[in-house]
């Protein structure tokens, strides 16, 4: 019940002032990084106001997966718990998780269930809080933190740990929102200088990390056998054949 309030709260802050400014940072992000995805399937693992982050993906079949009921669907939804998605294994091509593992109790299994969906060959993309940056300071300040900061913001080194442990493939990474998590919507704007300033000389320390992964193909090894045991205590006897003419 408490990951479902956290997840329920998670969808509502991003219909503010600064929720929705980081899911426009994120929606302008993405179409670059969505334009060469070629495949059948791609699925959404996140929250209703997150259902346009795959717009602009040439994959024709988009699903939403989210334990959240929404009315104004955009792309099919799957209503589901995180623990365990009703998705068979190896079937999707593209996987994105939006800040999804920062609200629930268990990251490492919701990122376990996406490595099992994709794929081989196909992808995973994660955005994430960075917590060296200020919007990860931020969450250090606050006194009687709300979300966004009640979040578990992962390192980016732990969750390439974790993908590494999965067959996952590291094929990009980078950082977006240079600016500090201002509510002030006229402060926050006038600061718009920073991004391309953070994009050049900041780059290690923005607001959030896309990470962008692809599934290995594991080759099956072929076992090969060696007869080399010796047939000790074991005499064989071949017959002769009798060739005297009668």
């Amino acid at each position: 019940m408490k990951t479902y309030r956290r997840i329920y709260q998670w969808d509502q802050w991003l219909a503010k002032s600064l929720g929705s400014r980081l899911l426009e940072a994120e929606r302008q992000f993405l179409p670059t990084l969505l334009s060469d995805f070629y495949g059948k399937q791609a699925v959404l693992i996140g929250v209703p106001h997150q259902q346009n982050l795959l717009k602009f993906s040439a994959i024709p079949r988009q699903v939403l997966v989210s334990p959240l009921i929404h009315k104004q669907r955009t792309i099919p939804f799957i209503e589901a718990e995180f623990s365990e998605l009703p998705i068979a294994s190896a079937s999707i091509d593209l996987v994105l998780l939006p800040h999804t593992l920062e609200f629930i109790d268990n990251p490492r299994q919701l990122l376990s269930e996406a490595c099992r969906i994709v794929k081989p060959e196909g992808y995973l993309i994660i955005f994430g809080f960075n917590p060296c940056s200020l919007w990860g300071l931020n969450k250090k300040w606050q006194k009687h933190p709300e979300i966004p900061w009640t979040g578990n913001f992962t390192y980016l080194s732990t969750l390439k740990k974790w993908l590494a442990l999965a067959e996952f493939e590291l094929v990009k990474h980078e950082k977006l929102l240079f600016r500090p998590p201002l509510q002030k919507e006229s402060l926050y704007d006038k600061l718009k200088l920073l991004e391309w300033i953070g994009s050049h000389c900041w780059t290690p320390f923005g607001g959030v990390y896309m990470l962008m992964t692809k599934a290995k193909v594991i080759p099956l090894t072929p076992i090969r056998l060696h007869w080399e045991q010796g047939l000790s205590g074991v005499r064989m006897t071949v017959p002769r054949t009798n060739t005297r003419n009668i």
